[in-house]
């Protein structure tokens, strides 16, 4: 295959980040996810935490967020203009447009599809699983009971869910908005990683 970028979209518990991360190893290719937040970091001049604290949050509690973790009185400027959420996102998209252009990659999140939807070889993926299988997931992960880990879960996708859509035109999770969505608890994770490997080789075979 060709240089190519596949971005994907994943509720939580989904299993969305480990099928990422074995993909990766199967394509021998990187896959940013968190690491993506370090090169915006690098490439801007910011510091990492700035980036992490406006990360796939919704758009109204960036703020609080951000002076919680730095003090009140820290405020990051790009020239004259204080360093804001929108500037933060705009940042952010050159980094995946960068790492888009230079490299085949695998991109977690981010509103990647929306940011590359005019990229020429970009396959958007988005990975959805069943409740209780998404629970059971998160329980064993973050050692959470079942309650917890259901709310950890409602309030996720919601930050997730609004951050997108405050940026993007195309909406989080919809089928419409992706190449492909698939359901992970219908085959299990290897299997769906086995299956989504497929269509990603048959995609660029064309």
């Amino acid at each position: 295959m060709n240089q190519f970028v596949i971005t994907i979209g994943r509720q939580l518990g989904s299993g969305g980040k480990e099928i990422a991360e074995i993909l990766a190893k199967r394509l021998n290719i990187k896959v940013y996810d968190k690491t993506l937040l370090e090169e915006a970091a690098r490439e801007s001049g910011i510091d990492t935490t700035v980036f992490e604290s406006a990360d796939e949050q919704e758009s109204e509690s960036f703020f609080g967020g951000i002076f919680s973790i730095h003090g009140a009185i820290t405020e990051y400027f790009k020239g004259d203009s204080i360093m804001d959420k929108d500037r933060l996102f705009e940042l952010q998209s050159e980094t995946i447009q960068s790492l888009a252009d230079r490299e085949s990659c695998i991109i977690v999140g981010r509103c990647a599809e929306y940011v590359l939807r005019e990229h020429p070889a970009k396959l958007s993926i988005f990975i959805t699983a069943d409740m209780n299988d998404r629970v059971s997931r998160i329980m064993k992960s973050e050692g959470l009971d079942h309650e917890k880990a259901a709310e950890h879960i409602e309030k996720n996708d919601k930050r997730r869910r609004s951050y997108h859509d405050y940026y993007a035109t195309n909406h989080w999770g919809e089928a419409c908005s992706y190449d492909l969505c698939i359901n992970s608890s219908r085959m299990g994770l290897e299997q769906t990683t086995e299956f989504i490997l497929n269509f990603i080789r048959n995609h660029f075979a064309q």
